[in-house]
């Protein structure tokens, strides 16, 4: 697994389907990784790429209280 610190940007690449059409990928790329799969044609204009940046760390073995 990556390790990701805060202010780290990262860019998820989501192509279609199911609801039993089936096939669906997923995939995490840094800015160059995605610049390269660009001109590779590895990822077209039907794909959603969305663009995140990581807050921080949330301790999800503790329950929140507020």
């Amino acid at each position: 697994m990556a390790r990701l610190v805060k202010g780290a940007k990262r860019y998820l690449l989501f192509r279609g389907r199911d609801e039993d059409g089936n096939k669906i990928v997923i995939d995490i790329f840094g800015k160059k990784e995605l610049e390269k799969a660009l001109k590779e044609g590895r990822i077209t204009k039907e794909d959603h790429v969305v663009g995140v940046e990581v807050c921080g760390k949330v301790d999800l073995k503790e329950a929140r209280k507020d």
